[in-house]
């Protein structure tokens, strides 16, 4: 089945799925490329900016994309370009931008030298946040190792998002690690299968075919972002983010069957991770937290495996702190490591890179002459608007029981940590979300502070838990059903807006008098307290 589009046409349709009585008019469009970058796409005009990815051009030329535009992930997104030719420690100004009008997103960008030494930007366009097909565009430079360098025309080579780097196999094929999210949302025009797919040239990117594909069934599917690693003796294996950390799917016929994605036993928050063979033959993982820890958006450490990944090796810490994502990176000729990732995207708005070697891996620390972390890549540094206070009416929860205040029970955390329930506490580890409103009455008690996806205790001494959670009628993302079911009771205290300014963080207090030995586990979103 052919999938190479042509960039030269218009189709405007209705997607009656999605939303209906709309046209996807500019979706399949070429978009503009912006070069200079105007004014208004400057550092001090940005909101919001992260999910990076980079690439060495022959010479050593570091080229690092990443995508900003409005204040979070929607349509006003747009793909930007910088360079540096000093090894990352002076960056360029974006010196491109990748832009479509309309409501048209141009995001989920990925950098890839090819094995002719023609650096590849490689972007996602969607309408509006997601519609169920998006599309992967790519424009090339066979000049990367200049400043000022060349770029094609835009190209759409497939359906899908392509938010990881591509490979180049022992048989001379490029493989593209393309997903088409596994959400609700169904496109009726895709050429691909949902789930996670592998699309193949035979003729270095002149054409694209669907080679496999596999799905991660639909209640752990957490938008894919697979990668493909090709074995020491010919077999393959895709790494697939899901709901509960890393799964693994397999190949032995050259990919074009997969396995069922089964858990690889590597547990990760639900953020993307960066594997990749390195010229040694080892293969390098960055992901949060060691081997088998599990801390949220916070501590990407870098790792290394000589057996293919059955073990791995060493532990450098890139970079602790809450906030940092997106891990994605490239080696030089004589050896040097670089991992891009983003940190704070709308406070900081910093786009990061580590340079390092296997060497300070496997010391767990920079000892190599040239290692260096933290670099600048760029940062944004316009001030965020003001929002609107929030007008809505607070359900009285009337209904609800008084509040009770009672023994402290004592908990074991799953993959969690406690913390003070106060103001402005962060509420969530891969979450910026910090507490607004709160009944006094709770001020200064523990809170568990898990993913927002979910949480989970076991309780090792009797007392009153607290659960704060919005209504259904807020947020479709509420445990609700399990709490009540669960023997939790509404509290009679009103409804709050618990932490940013949105409706469906207005949130009701449930309570319980837990029982030792008894276990509390419920997904997205729930605040335990006690």
């Amino acid at each position: 089945m052919k999938l190479i589009v042509t960039s030269t046409f218009i189709v405007a349709f209705v997607f009656v799925s999605f939303l209906s009585s709309q046209e996807f008019s500019g979706v399949l469009d070429p978009p503009v490329i912006l070069k200079p970058v105007p004014a208004e796409y400057g550092n001090d005009k940005r909101l919001f900016q992260g999910i990076p990815s980079m690439t060495i051009a022959p010479n050593g030329r570091l080229w690092a994309t990443w995508y900003s535009g409005g204040t979070t992930e929607g349509d006003e997104n747009y793909v930007l370009l910088a360079t540096s030719g000093d090894s990352g420690k002076t960056w360029t100004e974006p010196i491109l931008a990748v832009d479509v009008p309309g409501p048209v997103r141009t995001y989920d960008p990925s950098m890839w030298t090819d094995p002719d030494g023609n650096v590849r930007l490689f972007w996602a366009q969607s309408f509006h946040h997601w519609d169920g097909r998006a599309g992967v565009w790519c424009i090339t430079t066979n000049s990367g190792d200049q400043e000022n360098a060349v770029w094609s025309k835009p190209q759409r080579l497939c359906d899908g998002i392509m938010m990881n780097k591509p490979i180049a196999d022992s048989k001379n094929r490029w493989l593209l690690p393309v997903a088409i999210w596994n959400f609700d949302i169904n496109h009726p025009d895709k050429k691909i299968p949902v789930g996670s797919s592998v699309i193949v040239s035979e003729d270095k990117g002149k054409t694209w075919d669907l080679l496999g594909n596999t799905v991660v069934p639909r209640k752990e599917a957490n938008c894919d972002e697979n990668m493909i690693v090709e074995r020491k003796d010919g077999s393959f294996f895709m790494w697939i983010r899901t709901s509960y950390g890393i799964a693994e799917s397999n190949s032995f016929d050259g990919g074009k069957t997969w396995s069922e994605p089964g858990r690889r036993g590597i547990p990760h928050t639900a953020s993307r991770f960066f594997i990749r063979r390195l010229q040694s033959g080892n293969l390098l993982l960055v992901k949060h937290g060691e081997i088998l820890s599990k801390p949220g958006r916070s501590h990407l450490t870098a790792m290394l495996s000589d057996d293919d990944g059955r073990t791995w090796k060493g532990g450098l810490m890139l970079d602790e702190r809450s906030g940092v994502s997106y891990p994605d990176g490239d080696q030089t000729k004589d050896g040097t490591i670089f991992i891009i990732y983003d940190f704070s995207r709308g406070g900081a708005k910093e786009i990061l890179m580590a340079r390092f070697t296997e060497e300070d891996v496997l010391a767990g620390k920079i000892v190599s002459s040239n290692g260096e972390l933290r670099l600048l890549v760029n940062k944004a540094t316009a001030a965020p608007p003001q929002p609107k206070p929030l007008q809505f009416e607070p359900a009285s929860n009337s209904n609800g029981k008084p509040l009770k205040l009672g023994n402290t029970p004592t908990l074991q955390l799953k993959n969690a940590e406690s913390d003070i329930f106060k103001k402005d506490a962060k509420l969530f580890t891969n979450r910026e979300y910090r507490l607004l409103n709160y009944p006094k009455e709770l001020e200064g008690k523990k809170f568990v502070r898990s993913e927002i996806q979910g949480a989970e205790v076991v309780c090792t001494h009797s007392g009153i838990l607290y659960v704060f959670t919005p209504l259904p009628n807020r947020n479709k993302d509420n445990v609700t059903e399990f709490l009540l079911k669960s023997g939790f009771e509404k509290v009679a205290i009103p409804e709050m807006l618990f932490f940013g300014n949105y409706v469906g963080n207005i949130a009701t207090l449930y309570q319980k008098e837990i029982k030792e030995g008894e276990t509390i586990k419920f997904g997205i979103w729930g605040l335990i307290v006690y």
